[in-house]
């Protein structure tokens, strides 16, 4: 099948809409131009009513890895205590970040495919002071949503700092910044806000800033420090780095979408895609990696049927059905499958992959009722829209 009939069902990059494209091939202007500086101030002002923040938000050229990186370079000093929550790649990966800042970290590990247990957060935190307590809101690895507001509410109560990845969650999932008490909340451009990589972004709360600025060592980077980039957030017609000009634009378009579907909306759209996700895998005997009760609403990861071969599975949905899924990642590798279902999926972009699913699984010889996973679907959705 060509590849550009490929539909793309990966939890990142994911699909994104024409009306982004077309942004993004706008012709390249001068980053201080006045038409380029309101363009990029309406879109810093539309991604605080997303991440629903009256603080100060920062949207800097890299990934969020950078973003990751970022957070932890101008909060932690070297002789400053850090708790790393971890239950999956990106909270491990999470850990290994930290480490290049200080030694003080330490790592409190929750079995893959379960939730953070906020009552185990709690007694840690009794156990010694933190500067900082940093979450993965979704972990990709495994598609694990942990409880961000009730982990908050225990963080601050022990007055840390609280850091929150929200990279596989923002524009598809509830997050609310203030309301949360979230001190650094960081994410990426190409999952549920639907633009391609290559965006960083971030919200600081007053606290993380003055966490920056009583810093007793200088930021260990140049390009990542806030200070350097706080006066152009607030004022886009100053500069300190170039910005990405077409990202940029890419960004301001795909968070008008955003806002004019309306956030409400748009979290029950990722909640019913979900729901109908797990409804089909349930209903062909796949199980699902995460938890019932700790289920995130962007993605799906799911086992293989004894004797499915991971690189088949995927190449055959690749090649004989334009279909392109994820494979596992770390301890994971090789036993299981990763749907994302964020951004601009549409049911009908779910329905087309369940049907991939079960057909790659049957060619490949897992036996079971063809088309009772689709079915599923439609029946899950059916009665998500009744609801709605």
């Amino acid at each position: 099948m060509s590849a550009e009939r490929s539909l793309v069902m990966i939890p990142g990059p994911t699909n994104v809409d024409p009306s982004v494209l077309r942004a993004l091939a706008k012709p390249t202007t001068s980053h201080v131009s006045p038409s380029f500086t309101t363009t990029f101030k309406q879109a810093l002002e539309n991604l605080k009513k997303v991440m629903m923040t009256s603080g100060d938000v920062f949207v800097v050229s890299g990934s969020g890895t950078l973003a990751m990186e970022m957070a932890v370079a101008n909060t932690v000093e070297p002789s400053d205590k850090v708790l790393v929550v971890s239950n999956g790649y990106f909270g491990d990966r999470f850990l290994d970040v930290v480490s290049r800042f200080t030694d003080e970290v330490e790592k409190l590990s929750f079995e893959w495919g379960k939730a953070a247990d906020p009552g185990k957060i709690k007694e840690k935190l009794g156990q010694r002071d933190y500067k900082a307590v940093i979450v993965v809101h979704v972990d990709t690895s495994t598609g694990v949503a942990n409880d961000a507001r009730e982990i908050s509410r225990v963080v601050k109560d022990r007055g840390a700092l609280f850091i929150l990845d929200t990279v596989c969650s923002l524009g598809g999932m509830e997050i609310r910044v203030d309301e949360w008490g979230i001190d650094i909340c960081l994410s990426g451009s190409q999952k549920a806000l639907a633009i391609p990589p290559g965006l960083a972004i971030l919200s600081a709360s007053k606290e993380a800033l003055d966490a920056r600025a009583k810093r007793k060592t200088k930021v260990q980077s140049y390009y990542m420090d806030f200070e350097n980039w706080l006066s152009v957030m607030q004022d886009p017609s100053k500069y300190f780095a170039t910005p990405p000009v077409n990202m940029i634009y890419a960004l301001a378009e795909s968070l008008e979408m955003i806002l004019s579907e309306g956030l409400e909306k748009r979290y029950a759209r990722h909640a019913a895609i979900a729901k109908a996700m797990r409804s089909a895998l349930n209903k062909i005997g796949l199980r699902i990696v995460a938890e019932e009760r700790g289920r995130a609403d962007t993605m799906t990861a799911a086992y293989y049927p004894e004797g499915i071969d991971d690189g088949a599975f995927r190449s055959n949905m690749a090649t004989r059905h334009g279909i392109i899924v994820a494979g596992g990642l770390g301890q994971l590798r090789g036993k299981i499958f990763r749907v994302g279902h964020m951004g601009n999926v549409a049911p009908n972009d779910l329905i087309a992959t369940i049907g991939a699913v079960e057909a790659s699984l049957s060619q490949l010889g897992y036996s079971f009722p063809l088309g009772e996973g689709v079915g599923a679907a439609i029946e899950s959705l059916r009665k998500s829209y009744e609801v709605r």
